[in-house]
């Protein structure tokens, strides 16, 4: 007879093995035009706002492929060649078929950014039709011109698109969810026309998600509401008005804590992104507090509001004391005081953006230093020797002092450091002008810092 304690060990593992069985599937099918050795899928998933790796799957010269892989989830998946990983395409796998083998057939020239279907169901049909479509009205956003009638007029068509895939197909994905929750609330109507194109931006980013009661939270698995606020941003950013964009967005999800832990964290992001202070301090003032200590909150979300509520505009900053290269300790307080304005700058030697940006800056440096413009570079690379190598090559004409990890306690809820470079602004006496300052307006807001006119083009 087999112990308790035997058969239990038996038990368990006869689980977990018939757990890992079944949450693997077979994927496979052929890829057209993919004759080369070495080829390889590379499938991604998206999660809450990015696209995340899930596996690489080799390709046969003959196009063929086959790989046992386990979705986490229903959702938005792409596929991408490292031949090529700057072309792809996406599909949508409902919760339905994340246990039964899939079958994706393609052609490399395919790998346009529209959606491949996994069979030939009302959902996938549904699916490819609506993205296809969007796809025309919130890609490209350098390109487009959204303040003309062709494009309001694109929107206005996606608009009459949804309502009858919704009609069409209800309950599935595209219907119940993309088709409510995307389309802005208009139709391509005498009386739209009568409107002038301002009035008619306007009209339609102003009612932006009015087709939608609560936002489903599917949406955190599919990239479509990112790129919906992308557009919507831009005009209420140009409109100083990011507030009615929060609220808008908010008080869809204050159902649900887990999709309004997803929703503050994603706005804050776009705030930051934007370097929209107003907006930023919106946001915090109003649910932080019920959003960022949410048990559904990450710990990095609540250090970057504890760093932003530390570095809230009209307070006095931080004073540090670190080194230069030498070993010279310099004292930033003493920086502050010999400017009117000093803009921190937070960067690492490992960051290509901060390579691009540093010449520029160093450009303004020299064009407005006279007026009062000063700069205080923390290096908050791991390695001190990269660091010192890299601002060697700099030679940069402000103070550039390094943080050491042993000094970083708590630094990422003291400074708003997402990312590297990170741009504050502080006066005469430390106080806190801006803690975000957006790299492509920087000249714009030195002017305006140093009492300055706008400089006439």
């Amino acid at each position: 007879m087999i112990k308790t304690s035997q058969w239990i060990l038996n038990l368990f593992l006869l689980v977990v093995f018939t757990e890992q069985t079944q949450s693997q599937i077979t994927f496979s099918g052929k890829a057209e035009g993919v004759k080369s050795a070495g080829i390889q899928m590379i499938l991604e998933y998206f999660d809450e706002d990015s696209w995340k790796n899930l596996t690489n799957i080799p390709i046969n010269t003959d196009g063929t492929y086959s790989a046992q892989v386990k979705f986490p989830r229903q959702g938005q998946y792409r596929i991408r060649l490292n031949a090529d990983p700057k072309k792809w395409s996406d599909f949508w796998l409902p919760a339905a078929r994340i246990q039964q083998p899939l079958e994706l057939n393609f052609s490399r020239y395919q790998l346009d950014g529209n959606p491949l279907t996994i069979d030939n169901s009302a959902e996938q049909r549904a699916y490819v039709r609506l993205v296809k479509e969007y796809n025309r009205v919130v890609l490209n956003q350098d390109t487009l011109d959204r303040k003309k009638w062709p494009y309001l007029k694109r929107e206005m068509g996606f608009a009459v698109l949804c309502d009858s895939i919704r009609k069409a197909y209800p309950g599935t994905f595209p219907a119940d969810v993309l088709a409510v929750t995307l389309p802005v609330n208009i139709t391509d109507t005498v009386e739209a026309k009568k409107l002038s194109v301002d009035s008619l931006r306007r009209f339609m980013q102003w009612n932006i998600f009015s087709g939608a009661k609560t936002f489903s939270p599917l949406l955190k698995y599919h990239s479509s509401l990112q790129r919906r606020v992308q557009v919507s941003a831009t005009f209420f950013d140009e409109i100083k008005r990011m507030d009615h964009l929060i609220d808008l967005m908010m008080k869809k999800v204050l159902h649900d804590e887990e999709l309004t832990s997803f929703m503050f964290r994603f706005l804050l992001d776009k705030m930051i992104d934007y370097r929209n202070e107003p907006g930023l301090s919106y946001l915090l003032t109003w649910y932080a507090d019920d959003c960022a200590e949410g048990n559904h909150s990450s710990q990095e979300t609540k250090n970057l509001v504890a760093a932003l509520e530390n570095c809230e505009p009209g307070k006095t900053i931080e004073f540090l004391t670190l080194p230069d290269s030498s070993g010279k300790m310099i004292s930033s307080k003493e920086v502050y005081a010999k400017n009117k304005v000093t803009i921190l700058l937070f960067w690492k030697a490992s960051c290509s953006h901060c390579k691009e940006f540093e010449p520029k800056l160093e450009g303004l440096f020299e064009k407005y230093h006279p007026q009062g413009l000063g700069v205080y570079a923390i290096g908050t690379d791991a390695n001190m020797d990269e660091w010192k190598v890299q601002n060697s090559i700099n030679d940069s004409p402000w103070p550039s002092v390094f943080l050491a990890m042993d000094q970083r306690r708590d630094f990422n809820k003291r400074f708003p450091v997402p990312g590297t470079p990170a741009l504050m602004a502080v006066d005469q006496q430390g106080k806190i002008i801006s803690r975000m300052l957006m790299r492509g307006k920087i000249e714009e807001l030195i002017r305006e810092m140093l009492g300055l006119p706008p400089e006439t083009k």
